[in-house]
């Protein structure tokens, strides 16, 4: 049961890593500039007839700022 529910989704994961383009832009002195985008396939992998990934994910912190803003004002509220 480990292996099952610890194990083969660890790999999984790992290899689902490993075969998406991955992005991560971080800065020290700016926090809206921090972003991850992950595209699965791999431009590598794509065929030329369809270029587009099949999953595409984006993330900007400027959008996390903005949540966390809110949960900060109605906490002190």
């Amino acid at each position: 049961m480990f292996k099952m529910f610890c194990i083969y989704p660890f790999v999984a994961f790992v290899l689902v890593w490993l075969a998406s383009d991955v992005e991560i832009g971080a800065s020290v002195y700016s926090f809206d500039d921090n972003f991850i985008t992950i595209e699965f396939p791999k431009e590598s992998f794509r065929s030329e007839e369809n270029p587009d990934p099949w999953y595409s994910f984006y993330w900007n912190a400027e959008s996390a700022k903005d949540g966390l803003k809110a949960i900060n004002d109605a906490v002190v509220e």
